[in-house]
This record gives C-alpha cells, structure tokens and sequence, in this order.
C-alpha cells in the first residue's frame, strides 16, 4: 500500500501538469499590412523634440521641446494633424488656434522593412522609425528640421489618434 501511495505523490504533479491549459499563443510581430492599416485615420502631434545639431548653419547645438500646452500658448496655433490615407496619401493639416488653416501639406507614405515609415514631401523625404502603442504613434528620425541643408537634426514627435479611417 505504501508504494501505490508513493507513486501516486509522484504522478498527481505530473498528471496536473500535463492538464494545464494551453501556454498563450506567441503574439506575432506587427507586420507591414498591419501596421499600414493601423495607421489609416487622423493623428495629432502632440510632442515634439529635436535636438539641432548645427542650428542655424551655425556650430551649435540646440534642443526644442513642445509639448501639448505649448502649441497654442506658444506658437497661437493647434496641434498639427495628419491624414493618412488607405491610397498611401497623407494631408497635414496646420490650424490657427481661431480655427482658421494655415497651411495644408500633402504627400505620400508607405511603410517599409516593418520598421520604417517613408514619408514624401513636396521637396522633402523623410524616413521614420515608428511605435504604435494603442492610440500613440511615436516617430522618430534623423532629418533636416531647420531647413539648413543636412539631414542632422534628431527629430521625435508623438502622435495621438484622433479618428480611424477606413
């Protein structure tokens, strides 16, 4: 009798391992189409901070930090928001805090590789790399924000999702 009881100790374990529900499937990384569609609909910037590393053609660093109250405070003007679209087209709007549009940009997009977003521009191509976390795109990249010529200036901006397109 001892060595049944003995045997059983040793098997219960077992056997309650083996009946355990199924280890959660692996989440597969976002891939192109997914984050392509995740993307569609209009985002608002609401962070931005560039580090300059030649400000103003000049031998000097500079960093610029706006966060959401500054935008109206500051520069008299609401977050920027952009549209991208299921065509691979995007519209960045720019709006005066009285509601008046100061200015309408329109381009392409398309992402790349998964990590990359390839943002085109009258005159201008960016390549960002992205996290989408729920309703916050975080874009981040070395560009020519101030317009000096070098693609020197570490740029990162977030986003929040204001509407989904489909």
């Amino acid at each position: 009798m001892r060595f049944s009881n003995l045997s059983l100790l040793f098997a219960l374990p077992i056997f309650l391992a083996s009946c355990e529900a199924d280890p959660a499937p692996a989440t597969a990384p976002k891939t192109e189409s997914d984050i392509s569609t995740t993307l569609l609909g209009t985002w608002e910037t609401v962070e931005v901070d560039v580090i300059y590393r030649t400000y103003e053609n000049r031998d000097t660093s500079f960093q610029q930090v706006i966060r959401e109250a500054d935008w109206g405070r500051l520069f008299g003007v609401r977050p920027a928001r952009t549209e991208f679209m299921a065509d691979g087209k995007h519209k960045r709007t720019h709006t005066l805090t009285s509601g008046q549009v100061a200015d309408v940009t329109n381009g392409l997009w398309k992402v790349q590789s998964g990590d990359s977003l390839l943002i085109i521009e009258p005159n201008k191509t960016f390549y960002y790399a992205h996290e989408l976390t729920g309703d916050r795109l975080v874009l981040t990249g070395v560009v020519d924000y101030d317009y000096d010529g070098e693609a020197d200036d570490e740029y990162r901006s977030v986003m929040r999702l204001v509407s989904r397109t489909k």
